[in-house]
């Protein structure tokens, strides 16, 4: 198996800066969160933002890790 592209420990930031196709993701997930994810979370971990804004985390990675791997949507 791979290695992961997208880990619990990365900000918002860093996955959006490495995987900019990213963006498309955290906008599908601004209205669970009830906040713009890519602005008002853009320096929390993806855990945190998980946690804080009640977020499925492994569905989180997974919907990131799809679109990083494939390069796209």
């Amino acid at each position: 198996m791979p290695p992961k592209l997208i880990t619990p420990d990365m900000t918002v930031l860093e996955v959006i800066y490495q995987y900019r196709q990213t963006a498309a993701v955290f906008r599908q997930y601004d209205a669970e969160a009830g906040v713009y994810l890519c602005c008002q979370a853009l320096f929390d971990s993806l855990a945190e933002v998980a946690k804080k804004h009640r977020l499925d985390l492994d569905k989180l990675l997974a919907d990131l890790e799809a679109v990083a791997a494939a390069g796209g949507l």
